[in-house]
């Protein structure tokens, strides 16, 4: 008798066990399964804000080029050239204006 309830025992034991694992088994694979759900919806996210960000490096990149091909940025790039070359001067000449000497720099011609 005593072996019957031992195996008995150990059958219980054996099947709660058995119970408690699939139990563990199926909550990991829950979790697994909701981790998943999340990270896709992140990585679409990501991949939406990327999208938004190649748009609008395209767009910009578009635009460069339409300037580019009708001259305005030959343009542009000679208005700021005009404006280096005057601020240019008038450093020239406030290096001029602090010399003293015959050695002095000529001023230069506007």
């Amino acid at each position: 008798m005593s072996e019957n309830l031992t195996n008995q025992n150990v059958a219980e034991s054996a099947e709660k066990i058995k119970s408690e694992g699939e139990s563990i088994v199926d909550k990991i694979s829950a979790t697994a399964g909701s981790l998943a759900a999340s990270a896709g919806e992140t990585f679409e996210k990501v991949e939406d804000k990327a999208e938004e960000v190649w748009d609008k490096i395209e767009d910009k990149a578009e635009e460069l080029w339409d300037k580019a091909k009708s001259g305005e940025l030959t343009a542009e790039a000679k208005d700021k050239l005009e404006d280096l070359k005057e601020e240019a001067k008038k450093l020239w000449d406030k290096v001029v204006d602090k010399f003293d000497g015959d050695d002095t720099p000529a001023k230069t011609q506007e």
